[in-house]
């Protein structure tokens, strides 16, 4: 007889293994370690099960259990959040991935996107027909998300942010509705989802008009040691104020690879690098990079014709799973000198050379796009960085965090604090302000109440559900 006992499956697990199609994965399953992992390394929770549902029918399913056995919700599609909204302890993990179809109309340029689905694999979709939209800089980031919470990404002088390409999305509620938001079907829902974040239920297909580009750009990546850091910055802040829609990119901070095609005095070493992007006609792409000559001549030039697909993958190997990561964020209105010297100070000291900073010029189709229109805030804001802290021993966790608050600190002091809510690291009111300020944190409460007004999505940056207006007698 043996010694070992099966191990009791609770009375949720049991109900979930009886009602959805997909595959439901309790402790006791060979495959639970993995499946429950995320992407930031410093969350390891242990969620009751986790359910990989296979179409809308199925996140009603799951939704309507986890509420009937009073289980937490969290929402997995590609696990990037940084303060690991994706997973719970002793609650329900609705693992999206594989809800992750794609359908690409080229002639209407529009795609149709599975909840599950990851950029890497949406561009390499529409790519196939020389369209794309909006993407993460990390090729793994899951499309909904990112796309929720803002979707800033290396088109959005050309398209905005991700949000601002949404068309429609079908959503599931928290009372297991399955509806559409658009401009014309639950507009303010619609508008909610645009910025919102996963407040209102789980999204399960997205529709995203595309534009043409690629799939072969001008584009890569340009290396300057730090110490031409502070002139390089300059000349990108003077370059970019009058710069076409079409010329993308940014700034990053890194630790140059040790490479060996990388100059040798450079590898390992504290580096700038421009991220360069053509975003228009291929034809007319060096006449539009020309103006970065202003930057100086760079130790490493990468930037060529190559597909569109690897210039999104640039980063990759900055933000590999498993690291321990801290990510926080600020606009700025100006870049005067003494907040370009505050970036290169505050990069020369990161504790971690796989941590970085990037700093990229807004404007363009995002600054045109109504400030009603969603529910992003600080259109007219020309600057953001990203202060992206990443590193490995847990005994480091303090010390990396830190750093990357006080560098957003110092770097607020030329700006006011302002952000979006995929890159508000902390939790709670003062925080939601940051990203969307008072009026539209009201009306994000009041479509709260509406979709969701016991709070059952709540492990998000949480917006909670505005008081019913009471009526008068």
């Amino acid at each position: 007889m043996s010694t070992h006992s099966r191990p009791v499956v609770s009375p949720a697990e049991r109900a979930f293994r009886t009602q959805l199609r997909g595959q439901v994965i309790g402790p006791a399953d060979a495959d639970y370690d993995e499946l429950r992992r995320v992407f930031n390394g410093m969350f390891d929770r242990r969620p009751a099960v986790v359910v990989r549902p296979i179409d809308e029918h199925d996140v009603r399913a799951a939704v309507l259990l986890a509420r009937e056995h009073e289980l937490e919700i969290a929402i997995r599609c590609g696990g990037h959040s940084a303060p690991g909204f994706g997973t719970c302890d002793g609650g329900v993990v609705i693992d999206m991935r594989d809800i992750a179809c794609v359908q690409v109309d080229p002639q209407r340029r529009v795609a149709r996107v599975g909840g599950g689905m990851d950029w890497g694999a949406l561009d390499a979709a529409t790519q196939a027909h020389g369209l794309a939209v909006t993407g993460g800089r990390v090729s793994s980031t899951g499309v909904a998300g990112f796309t929720l919470g803002s979707g800033s990404g290396w088109l959005e002088r050309v398209m905005g942010f991700a949000a601002d390409s949404l068309v429609s999305a079908r959503m599931v509620s928290a009372e297991g509705a399955i509806v559409t938001a658009s401009r014309d079907e639950n507009p303010d829902l619609f508008w909610a989802l645009r910025g919102g974040g996963g407040n209102f239920g789980v999204v399960v297909e997205f529709e995203f008009a595309l534009r043409a580009i690629g799939p072969t750009i001008l584009g890569g990546s340009r290396f300057y040691p730090i110490d031409a850091a502070a002139h390089v910055i300059a000349a990108f802040r003077d370059v970019m104020e009058d710069a076409p829609d079409e010329v993308c990119g940014g700034l990053t901070f890194i630790t140059a690879p040790v490479a060996p095609f990388v100059p040798e005095s450079l590898r390992g070493q504290p580096a700038l690098a421009h991220m360069v992007l053509w975003a228009g006609n291929l034809a007319e792409a060096e006449k539009g990079l020309a103006c970065f000559d202003e930057l100086g001549r760079p130790a490493l030039d990468l930037v060529d014709p190559k597909p569109y697909t690897a210039v999104q993958r640039t980063l990759d190997a900055f933000a590999g799973p498993g690291m321990r990561n801290y990510y926080t964020s600020g606009l700025m209105r100006e870049m005067p000198q003494a907040a370009i010297e505050t970036f290169v100070r505050v990069a020369r000291a990161k504790p971690s050379t796989t941590s970085h900073i990037i700093l990229y010029r807004l404007g363009g189709a995002f600054a045109r796009m109504p400030e009603e229109e969603t529910a992003i805030s600080h259109r007219d804001a020309p600057w953001m960085y990203q202060v992206l802290s990443s590193w490995l021993d847990p005994d480091s966790d303090e010390v990396n965090r830190a750093w990357a608050r006080g560098g957003r600190d110092e770097l607020n002091q030329h700006s006011e604090a302002m952000s979006f809510a995929n890159f508000v690291a902390d939790e709670g009111d003062a925080s939601l302000r940051v990203a969307y300020g008072d009026t539209k944190l009201g009306r994000l409460a009041a479509v709260k109440r509406d979709w969701d007004p016991g709070n059952a999505f709540h492990l998000n940056h949480n917006v909670k559900p505005a008081l019913a207006p009471t009526s008068v007698a």
